[in-house]
């Protein structure tokens, strides 16, 4: 490696430290800014519940302000940080590749927060319903505040990544990594991966299977479509 190829080296990294840096912070900020809603947040995810949700002890309050405070923090920080690796990665990217790929940072956001809510308020309550019906004769069932919210985390987190799939296909497309024939090519694989992740998160009946399926095989279908109209305009650029 030359002394050229070292110092190009160095400042990559040097730059690459600092917008890392930066987005701690960021995220620290969010967190902290977080912690002051938390409790209208818990409001907000527990509005279905009748009577107040039980807590074991001190531990279980700072827990749930601390869980609550992290994914808040993480989805505002989602954007940020996808600006950061943009900005990271602008100089060896053309005007117009540079410009395209800007757009997916409020694209990104967008994605997580439509999984973050497709989790929450479609699949949390059919899966909690048919959870429950399960051991509604064979046990004295007393859902605590922390069981409930981890389970959240549990059944929506998820679906909020998996929601960034077409970004993430756009953005593969835009540095000539992945092409439309592949996708389609492995449609298959792809489904069954999907099948895969819906049981796992479903794992209730065959509609709570199909209910989640679907959604996640059109997002599929439409990381495609994404694909395909990314690719041409490359190739016409």
């Amino acid at each position: 490696m030359t002394k050229i190829d070292e110092q190009t080296l160095v400042e990559h990294l040097s730059e690459f430290r600092k917008r890392l840096i930066i987005t701690i912070i960021f995220f620290i900020v969010a967190f902290l800014v977080s912690l002051i809603f938390c409790s209208d947040i818990y409001k907000l995810l527990t509005a279905s519940f009748k009577q107040k949700l039980t807590v074991l002890g001190p531990n279980d309050i700072l827990s749930i302000y601390l869980m609550l405070a992290g994914i808040c923090a993480f989805s505002l920080t989602l954007p940020f940080t996808s600006y950061q690796l943009w900005a990271f990665i602008r100089p060896a990217l053309k005007e117009k590749e540079a410009k395209a790929i800007l757009s997916y940072v409020p694209a990104t956001f967008i994605l997580f927060v439509t999984g973050l809510s497709f989790g929450f308020f479609i699949v949390t309550p059919a899966l909690l319903n048919v959870l429950l019906s399960f051991g509604k004769d064979l046990f004295n069932i007393q859902l605590t505040a922390n069981n409930y919210l981890t389970f959240v985390l549990h059944t929506s987190l998820p679906l909020g990544v998996i929601f960034e799939l077409p970004v993430i296909v756009a953005f593969l497309t835009s540095l000539h990594i992945l092409t439309p024939q592949y996708l389609i090519k492995n449609r298959r694989y792809g489904y069954f991966i999907l099948l895969v992740v819906a049981v796992v998160l479903t794992p209730a009946d065959f509609i709570s299977d199909l209910t989640m399926a679907a959604p996640l095989i059109l997002l599929y279908e439409v990381s495609i479509s994404v694909c395909k109209y990314v690719y041409k305009r490359r190739r016409d650029d």
